[in-house]
């Protein structure tokens, strides 16, 4: 299936049987109050699986929405098909349980961050991350093209949008990024890891 930017896949609070891949864009899991607020927790990008259905084989209730930014191809697939395909193909199961053993990893590493490291570390850390390290350059020539909003990358941070729209003017202010509204261009990717390292 093709997605639209801001498609919703997937609903918090809404049942869903499914598993999905996203085969090519990224994907904003989000978190929501009863009084509205929102709260990033996660971008996913090609190859991950997602969805209430990798957990369990009937579905269940989605703990967060799964939010389409760019255009966004993935697929999906029943629950129930998805577990018989794992006990039927072991190599499979296998890398399900790296792909989610790396996602885990990176929730410590974020806690880690957050616990011993300044905003702008943390700022540098995140940018890395959601870049899959850089290894393509953005549309715009430059190291990554990273498509999220200000308060998003905030809330990935776990910081306030003021500080993080601070940091970022000076980041950009000295070449090592660009951004709009919409989206973060990484220029400088040297200046990002000096940033990790401090």
């Amino acid at each position: 299936c093709t997605f639209r930017h801001k498609a919703v896949l997937y609903a918090q609070g809404r049942r869903s049987r499914h598993v999905w891949c996203l085969c090519a864009g990224q994907i904003k899991l989000a978190r929501g109050d009863r009084e509205g607020n929102e709260l990033t927790i996660g971008f996913l990008s090609a190859g991950e699986l997602f969805g209430p259905g990798l957990v369990n084989a009937t579905g269940g209730e989605s703990q967060e929405t799964a939010t389409a930014k760019g255009t966004v191809s993935a697929w999906r697939v029943p629950a129930g098909e998805f577990h018989a395909l794992l006990l039927s193909t072991p190599a499979i199961a296998v890398n399900i349980i790296e792909m989610l053993t790396r996602r885990q990893r990176q929730l410590e590493r974020r806690l880690e961050c957050f616990a011993f490291r300044r905003t702008e570390a943390r700022l540098a850390e995140t940018l890395r991350e959601l870049s899959g390290g850089f290894e393509q350059r953005c549309e715009h020539g430059f190291g990554e093209h990273i498509r999220l909003t200000q308060q998003e990358l905030a809330d990935l941070v776990g910081a306030t949008r003021p500080v993080v729209s601070t940091i970022l003017n000076r980041l950009r202010g000295q070449g090592v990024l660009g951004y709009s509204r919409d989206y973060l261009c990484v220029r400088n990717i040297a200046s990002i890891e000096r940033l990790i390292g401090g």
